[in-house]
């Protein structure tokens, strides 16, 4: 039952549902013109902030809005916070500063060499065969492998990404939350397996470096490490993999953009901005109202549930003009919230950011004339969106089908 409080917010808001892929950012921007703080029903109730400001400042106000009661929507089945993304000051502050050290653009130069061959290496079979899946055959691996060579866990991507799915489908089935933590218990302890092979003994690799720290004094304990480790690898290479596509993707359909970087690569910084301001992988995260405020005209109060709608602050029209257009040369190109705002803005933005220069820059350089060559699909769980997949054809490949586009059944 809505009360009265809630009652003159709500709309249909459900993360859950498979079908809001297709027209995601379409249907946020117009419950965002409707109700800019908007009350759901689904997932036990949430309050949405859909405008660019309220975002930033919800972001900001760790004492108002806290991550400790977890950052998802519906919650995970997982057995421990997420370090640091569910931690609040001054516990939050420590443990970045151990991470984001590694994670500069600086201590990312001596990775660049290993990324780029890994990405040429998941092209070639590919450009050899003639056509290909994106999704599917390239931005699904490559990210994992890159992820577990900076980290220096093994290479098994296809069991890292399976695993990392799995975790992401399951607990969104809010009907059977078994399932969710039966997800995250194999998740758990593959990542488990590798930090115990690393703590108490001599850091041999960033990961063995991470979980054998200390912070604040002690030592990071061993359900600090599990938390640590998965961020890590589940947020450093899903996110990716859809950040990857939908670049793609722009660059394959967007009129005239292709021929603008080949002729002037100083925009490539800037064509990489767009598409995740338009494209952003993840699209929400959640907080927890710690004490009772007012936004705009709505009465939040302490315990409830609120979304914070990146993916509709990117569509902002007080904040970007023509929101749905795809512009190099908008003012502001940088301030979208796809990394997130504030202390909690995304560790790994850096190494995302390497990643998508290096894979528009190799396709640029060695396939100029890469072509669309079939239908792509849109998916996506309840925090994150992009392509499921995005079919191309090589030079000297057979003729592109035509494309269109259709969602996927996932959530």
């Amino acid at each position: 039952m809505t009360d009265d409080r809630r009652q003159r917010h709500l709309v249909d808001l459900d993360n859950r549902r498979p079908e809001l892929a297709g027209d995601l950012f379409e249907t946020l921007a117009d419950m965002q013109a409707r109700c800019p703080v908007a009350w759901s029903e689904a997932s036990g109730g949430f309050w949405a902030l859909l405008k660019h400001a309220d975002i930033v400042t919800a972001s900001a106000d760790w004492e108002t809005y806290t991550v400790t009661e977890g950052i998802m929507i519906p919650p995970t089945g997982k057995s421990m916070p997420v370090i640091p993304a569910e931690l609040d000051p001054p516990r939050h502050g420590a443990f970045r500063k151990l991470v984001l050290p590694h994670f500069t653009p600086k201590a990312l130069g001596p990775w660049e060499d290993g990324i780029r061959r890994i990405v040429a290496d998941g092209f070639a079979p590919l450009a050899e065969r003639g056509r290909a899946d994106l999704v599917t055959e390239f931005a699904r691996p490559v990210p994992v492998l890159v992820i577990c060579k900076v980290l220096g866990i093994r290479s098994d991507w296809e069991r890292i990404h399976r695993l990392g799915e799995e975790f992401m489908e399951a607990f969104a089935d809010t009907g059977r939350p078994e399932r969710g933590r039966a997800a995250a218990q194999r998740l758990e302890a593959f990542l488990a397996e590798e930090i115990a092979a690393r703590r108490g003994r001599p850091a041999e690799d960033l990961l063995g470096q991470l979980v054998n720290a200390e912070v604040e004094g002690e030592t990071v304990s061993d359900v600090e490490a599990l938390g640590l480790v998965q961020l890590l690898v589940v947020a450093g290479h899903g996110t990716t993999v859809d950040g990857i596509g939908t670049m793609l993707y722009r660059l394959l359909t967007e009129p005239g953009l292709r021929d603008r970087l080949l002729a002037d690569r100083s925009l490539v910084p800037k064509m990489i901005d767009e598409c995740l301001r338009l494209h952003p992988p993840v699209w929400n995260m959640a907080r927890t109202v710690r004490h009772g405020t007012t936004l705009r005209d709505a009465e939040l109060c302490p315990g409830e549930k609120v979304m914070l709608a990146f993916g509709a602050g990117n569509h902002d029209p007080d904040k970007f003009d023509e929101p749905f257009a795809f512009d190099l040369d908008r003012p502001g190109l940088t301030q979208h919230l796809t990394f997130g705002s504030g202390r909690h803005r995304c560790l790994g933005e850096g190494l995302a950011r390497l990643e998508l220069r290096t894979v528009l820059e190799h396709v640029l350089d060695e396939f100029p004339s890469l072509a669309l060559d079939g239908d792509v699909v849109w998916g996506g769980h309840t925090n994150s969106h992009g392509l499921r997949s995005l079919p191309v054809r090589f030079p000297g490949g057979a003729a592109p089908t035509g494309a269109t586009t259709r969602e996927d059944g996932d959530v």
